[in-house]
C-alpha cells in the first residue's frame, strides 16, 4: 500500500487525532459548549425573574427531585439536657410511612417557651449528625437562642448499611435513585427541604427566620435548597462554590473526583451554579470558599459572586451578599465559625 501522504501544516493547525481519541477531553468540550449557551446577562429583575421561575419549574423534573408525601408528625426518640443550659432531641422526621429522617435538634433551655429563629445545618459528604464540630456549633447557636438541626443524609449515618464503606455506600446509593429517575444529590436536597419543613412546623419556631448552612457537598445542598425553597430566610453555603461548566473542563485536568453524588442529571439543561446562587436574592447569603481546597477551582467562585453582584443589584440588595476566601481546614471550624456566628446572629436575632 503507497504510504498516507499528509499535510503536516494542516495536520498541525487542527486537534491531534491522538487527542480526538481523548473521550474525556470530548465530553469536557460538549460540557463547556452546554454551560456557554446557558444565559448569564439579564438585563433587568424582570427578565431575571422570569428565568428563575423556569429554572424551579425545570429543575424537579430533569434533575430528578423526589416527591414526598404530605408530613405527618415527627417522632422524639429521646429529650436530653446537654451540659448546663442546652437540650438535645433526637427526631425522626417523616418522609412516608416506610422512612424518616434521623436528626438531633439542639435549643437552649431558657428558650424553650418561646419563638425560636432556627438553623439547618447539611452535612457534607460521608458526614453524619454525630460530628463533633457540627455539634459544637449548633450547641453554639442554641446557647444565642436559635435551634439547630443536624441531620443524616441518605446514605450515611443511621440511614446506611453497618460496615459498608463510605464509598460503596455512596455507588448503591446513587445506583438506587438512578434507576428510580433520582438524582442522588437532588435526593439530598429534598430531604433538606423536608428537614426545613419540619423545623418551621413546630410551634417553638418562628418560621420567618430559618437559615440554612452546610460544609462542602452540604454547602452544595445550602444553595441549591435555598435557590428553590423561599422558605429560608437566609443561606450560608460554605466551601462549596464553584460551577458544573469549570468544575468539569478546568479541574478535571489536575484533579479527578471520588465521588458521583453532588452531580444532578441534566443540570446544564437548565442553569449552573451561579444561577441557583443568585435565585437566593435578595435574600441574605453568605459564601466562603477555602484556598487549600483544590476541588473547588476559584475562576468558578468568581463567576459566581461576579453573577450575584449583579442579580442582587436589581433587587438593590448587595449589602446582603458577603463573598470571601480563607486559608483553613476542611471543616465548621475558626473562621467560618465566626463569619456563621455573625451571620446568623444579623439576620436572625437582629443583632447589628
Amino acid at each position: 500500500m503507497k504510504p498516507v501522504g499528509k499535510n503536516m501544516k494542516e495536520y498541525y493547525s487542527k486537534t491531534p487525532y491522538g487527542l480526538q481519541t481523548n473521550g474525556f477531553q470530548w465530553l469536557q468540550k460538549l460540557v463547556a459548549k452546554k454551560a456557554g449557551k446557558l444565559p448569564y446577562d439579564f438585563s433587568n429583575k424582570a427578565e431575571w425573574e422570569q428565568f428563575k421561575c423556569t429554572m424551579r419549574y425545570k429543575i424537579p423534573t430533569v434533575c430528578g427531585i423526589p416527591s414526598f408525601p404530605p408530613m405527618k408528625e415527627a417522632f422524639i426518640r429521646s429529650r436530653s439536657r446537654l451540659g448546663e443550659d442546652v437540650v438535645v432531641e433526637r427526631v425522626d422526621i417523616y418522609v412516608d410511612d416506610d422512612y424518616s429522617i434521623p436528626s438531633f435538634v439542639f435549643y437552649g433551655e431558657k428558650y424553650e417557651n418561646t419563638k425560636m429563629p432556627a438553623i439547618l445545618m447539611c452535612q457534607g459528604w460521608t458526614g453524619d449528625k454525630w460530628h463533633v464540630d457540627y455539634q459544637k456549633f449548633a450547641a453554639r447557636m442554641a446557647k444565642q437562642g436559635i435551634m439547630a438541626l443536624i441531620f443524616d443524609h441518605i446514605p450515611d449515618g443511621e440511614t446506611g448499611f453497618i460496615g459498608m464503606d463510605v464509598m460503596r455506600k455512596s455507588t448503591l446509593a446513587t445506583y438506587l435513585c438512578a434507576v428510580l429517575g433520582i438524582s442522588q444529590f437532588t435526593l439530598r436536597v429534598a430531604e433538606a427541604m423536608r428537614a426545613g419543613e419540619y423545623l418551621r412546623s413546630r410551634a417553638d419556631v418562628d418560621a420567618s427566620r430559618g437559615g440554612i448552612t452546610g460544609v462542602c457537598q452540604g454547602g452544595m445542598d445550602t444553595w441549591f435548597t435555598a435557590a428553590l425553597d423561599d422558605g429560608f430566610c437566609c443561606a450560608a453555603p460554605i466551601l462549596s462554590a464553584s460551577t458544573y461548566g469549570i468544575h468539569m473542563t478546568e479541574m478535571a485536568s489536575y484533579r479527578n473526583n471520588a465521588d458521583s453524588t453532588p452531580f444532578p442529571f441534566g443540570i446544564l439543561d437548565v442553569c449552573d451554579v451561579e444561577h441557583l446562587h443568585g435565585a437566593i436574592a435578595p435574600r441574605p447569603l453568605l459564601v466562603r470558599g477555602n484556598l487549600p481546597d483544590n476541588w473547588w477551582p476559584t475562576s468558578g467562585f468568581d463567576s459566581i459572586e461576579a453573577f450575584c453582584d449583579k442579580i442582587y443589584g436589581f433587587y438593590d440588595a448587595k449589602d446582603k451578599i458577603d463573598f470571601r476566601f480563607e486559608i483553613n481546614e476542611h471543616n465548621i471550624t475558626n473562621q467560618f465559625v465566626e463569619a456563621l456566628d455573625k451571620f446568623f446572629n444579623k439576620y436572625l436575632l437582629g443583632d447589628q
